[in-house]
């Protein structure tokens, strides 16, 4: 297959695709979508302060990339709240991984339903999976003319994130996922994703994988995958469960990311896969920035 870069971004997934957190309160109620402290103020026409820092929040701590140096490789943080501390002023745009992230499909072919009803039903099925704690966990939807689905914040507590944030003249831009990121990322590399009637792109970060499903270019499905170790043997056996059931083969999955063991071997991996798939943080090609991906 031949890969192409194309010289415009390919449509977002969802112009508001970021967290909110939940209502307070004890009760499980309709999830009031109100305007964010972390929705984007430089896609709505308002200057940000300055450079937008990208950072990558996992369980173990958080990546930071600087704004001033596309060539400069991450640095690793405790947590996002120590980075906030070491950096006053500063703005920031945080990017999630997996280990942190809860996913929900929400096929087209189901019932419609809006968007409160969309949040308050997922935010029950992710109390009855993950116990009471997920009643407070923020979430964010997504929609195409394909499909819709949800996604909760399972390991941050953004409203005191953005409390401590605020006490460091710090502000939140943005919270998503990274699977968002990366899927955007394989969409402008290859450029079949945007057409093809059906196409698969594999995020992985270490043993997490998030597997996603388009229909003609539109994410239709997010599903994640926990493989029993970070490696080339496990990844392949996950992607061949796929393909198996899959009856249009004109496009293999593209795979990228980071994390495992070997992952500097993938020539039979029977996919597409951009860059190499090893090291303990995000190939520099695949860095972030606030620009890029608020489009």
């Amino acid at each position: 297959m031949t890969l192409s870069l194309t010289r415009h971004s390919p449509p977002p997934v969802s112009r508001d695709f970021h967290f909110v957190p939940a209502t307070p309160g004890p009760q499980i109620g309709p999830v009031q979508v109100r305007k964010s402290k972390w929705t984007n103020p430089w896609r709505r026409g308002r200057r940000v302060r300055g450079p937008v820092h990208a950072l990558l929040a996992d369980g173990q701590g958080v990546w930071a990339w600087s704004p001033g140096d596309p060539h400069a490789e991450a640095t690793r943080h405790e947590s996002v709240q120590d980075w906030i501390t070491s950096h006053p002023g500063c703005d920031i745009g945080l990017w999630v991984s997996g280990q942190l992230v809860h996913s929900l499909e929400r096929n087209a072919t189901s019932a419609p339903q809006n968007d409160e009803a969309l949040r308050l039903n997922a935010r029950r099925e992710f109390v009855d999976r993950h116990g009471d704690g997920a009643a407070d966990w923020a979430l964010a939807t997504w929609k195409t003319d394909v499909a819709r689905g949800v996604c909760a914040l399972g390991g941050i507590d953004l409203v005191k994130l953005n409390q401590h944030a605020r006490e460091h003249g710090v502000q939140m831009q943005s919270v998503i996922p990274w699977w968002y990121h990366a899927f955007q990322e394989a969409r402008q590399c290859v450029d079949a994703l945007n057409y093809a009637p059906n196409g698969h792109v594999c995020v992985v970060e270490g043993r997490q994988v998030a597997w996603i499903t388009t229909t003609s270019g539109l994410l239709a499905a997010v599903r994640q995958l926990t493989l029993n170790t970070a490696c080339i043997a496990d990844l392949r056996t996950e992607i061949g469960k796929v393909v198996a059931q899959e009856t249009d083969h004109r496009l293999a999955p593209v795979v990228l990311g980071q994390g495992l063991e070997d992952g500097s071997r993938t020539t039979d991996l029977g996919a597409l896969v951009l860059g190499r798939l090893d090291g303990v943080q995000p190939p520099q090609w695949l860095r972030p920035s606030f620009q890029q991906d608020m489009r």
